[in-house]
């Protein structure tokens, strides 16, 4: 799932795709979290550059189970969050690329009105390098964005060099992405990657505090590290399914209020499932 406000990029990214995606973490410090995703991404090919345009949207489900028995935490049960995004790639010189993206998007529990901190607008820029020697391309990017990649939104480097070893066998190194990813056939490939994941979402409504204070605006952050196994199946040109299976490392989960920490919920290492369809809706 290709997803601009709190997951980019990698050095191949894949356009004219629709997706479908649930995911799963497996007990997260006894609390359960499950997510649902739908994404389109166009990319129209022009005569110079590519301009590429899309939106998606995500829903976070949390059981907090143990936890709700001391406190209600019933206006974090449902987060969402709804992002549309533009790109725009032009090449330069001595094949340099330049790549701009652009994703406001809106992540908030919707208990209230909306409000300007459901609001966050991510935007990355970054210089590539390709060779092709032999028909096998490396390439390099130096870069920087903005956006809730690792958590609160923050400015991180998009810095990463990839690698065809042959025709089946690829690797990648950098930030936030790093991996090795080989194509068994037509049909079959797998990825073994190193990469953030992350929510941050805004709650409008006001939330008590145990002392019965009530807090407008309060924030709900998770933040971990995958290490994710993943594998993908081309039913034809058009069709295409995705599963990966992870471990989630350094993970954090805490609510805050104007960048105080209010609760933090020590979520430790958990498992993660996610699986995927998606269609390609221009098929070249």
């Amino acid at each position: 799932m290709v997803s601009y406000g709190q997951k980019l990029f990698t050095t191949t990214d894949a356009g004219d795709v629709m997706a479908l995606e649930y995911g799963n973490y497996l007990n997260l410090n006894d609390i359960q979290l499950e997510s649902k995703s739908v994404a389109i991404d166009f990319t129209s090919l022009l005569e110079s550059s590519t301009f590429g345009f899309g939106l998606g949207y995500t829903n976070h489900s949390i059981d907090f189970e143990d936890y709700d028995r001391f406190h209600d935490y019933s206006a974090f049960e449902e987060l969402h969050s709804v992002e549309v995004f533009a790109r725009y790639k032009t090449p330069l010189v001595n094949n340099w690329d330049l790549n701009l993206t652009v994703a406001p998007y809106l992540s908030s529990t919707f208990n209230d009105a909306i409000s300007s901190e459901d609001f966050v607008l991510s935007y990355a820029a970054n210089f590539t390098k390709t060779w092709d020697k032999d028909g096998l391309k490396s390439t390099l990017k130096l870069g920087a964005g903005y956006g809730s990649l690792f958590g609160k939104p923050n400015f991180y480097p998009l810095v990463s060099y990839s690698k065809d070893v042959n025709k089946k066998l690829r690797y990648e190194i950098g930030i936030p992405v790093t991996g090795v990813f080989y194509k068994l056939n037509a049909q079959s490939s797998f990825n073994l990657k190193v990469e953030p994941e992350s929510i941050y979402t805004n709650n409008t409504s006001g939330f008590s505090m145990e002392n019965d204070a009530v807090i407008n605006n309060s924030k709900l952050e998770f933040k971990a590290i995958k290490l994710g196994l993943g594998y993908q199946f081309r039913f034809d040109d058009n069709w295409s399914t995705s599963f990966n299976m992870g471990y989630l490392m350094a993970s954090e989960l805490s609510l805050s209020e104007n960048d105080n920490k209010i609760y933090d919920f020590g979520s430790k290492e958990s498992l993660a499932l996610n699986i995927g369809i998606s269609f390609n809706i221009n098929n070249k």
